[in-house]
């Protein structure tokens, strides 16, 4: 992890590992053994009558009825609230922005690192947004090795991987945080993309931030959010959340439909206060990222 004074960079240095996930089977619920025969107010109930009901209970409770309910009755305050109250959880509900999500992996100087990004709409389907810092060192390195993994999960590439072609960095980084920001243009189409807004201020609406937080209690194998009202703060936005290192670069959205997980962009996550690790800072996109993001969208290179 890098560090600049007392700002803590949410970047994550790899440290390569290989585990191999739990098969889980799903299923309904099981009845086994004699049932006896029960009372109901007094008067007795036969085995049979008993035994049936049991049955007809466990062919309604599927797999897929059990998850439902469970998603109804635990997640109202969460996911379709819109409030968090700070706590960073996995996202698991699909939608618009599990296509356009994704993890970034780079080298830089020697080092591997992992960052989060996202799929922006473009002419091209082809520009990514995410910090500054995960694509350069400020110092006039460059990121190698740079891949955008969008709907990254537990190892997996699910609309492949897609390669850097030209970065787009803000110049005023690394001397203005505000500024911690960058648009990659790759290689191929993206399989999808949000609505960006260079509006430079934060949103007066509610906010979900999304990313790949990788230090404990996460694991970086999964995408999570947090969900609250932004402020101003810094010279860019700030957010109650406790997700870690590794989801620097990923998507601050405003105007968040949970259900089909459409949004727009705002801002972009880039560092906590080491003092403070229950609040996460954003740089808003503003008239610099704008430039930027058309350098990227309008380039001919391709």
């Amino acid at each position: 992890m890098i560090t600049m004074g007392n700002r803590l960079i949410a970047v994550l240095a790899i440290a390569l590992a290989v585990a191999a996930p739990a098969a889980v089977r799903a299923g309904g619920i099981a009845t086994g053994g004699t049932t006896g025969g029960g009372t109901t107010g007094g008067g007795t109930t036969g085995g049979g009558a008993v035994a049936a009901g049991q049955r007809a209970a466990a062919v309604y409770w599927s797999p897929a009825r059990m998850t439902a309910a469970a998603r109804a009755a635990g997640s109202a305050v969460t996911w379709l609230s819109g409030n968090t109250a700070g706590r960073g959880l996995r996202w698991a509900h699909g939608g618009a922005v599990t296509r356009s999500l994704g993890k970034v992996f780079f080298t830089l100087r020697g080092t591997d690192y992992a960052c989060s990004g996202a799929a922006v709409d473009s002419a091209h389907a082809d520009v990514v947004l995410t910090a500054a810092h995960c694509v350069s060192d400020g110092a006039g390195h460059l990121a190698t090795h740079w891949v955008f993994v969008p709907g990254y999960r537990d190892g997996t590439a699910p609309y492949g991987v897609y390669a850097a072609r030209r970065f787009f960095v803000s110049p005023g980084w690394p001397a203005s945080e505000p500024d911690d920001i960058a648009f990659v243009q790759v290689n191929k189409a993206l399989p999808g993309g949000l609505p960006a807004a260079f509006t430079g201020r934060p949103p007066a609406e509610g906010t979900y931030v999304f990313g790949y937080p990788a230090e404990s209690p996460y694991s970086g194998q999964y995408p999570d959010y947090c969900a609250g009202r932004e402020a101003a703060a810094r010279g860019g936005s700030a957010l109650p959340c406790s997700m870690t290192a590794g989801d620097s670069g990923g998507p601050w959205l405003t105007g968040f439909r949970p259900r089909p997980g459409t949004g727009t962009i705002v801002a972009v996550s880039t560092y906590k206060l080491t003092g403070d690790m229950r609040v996460l800072y954003g740089a808003v996109l503003g008239s610099g990222a704008r430039d930027l993001y058309q350098q990227a969208a309008v380039s001919p290179v391709r």
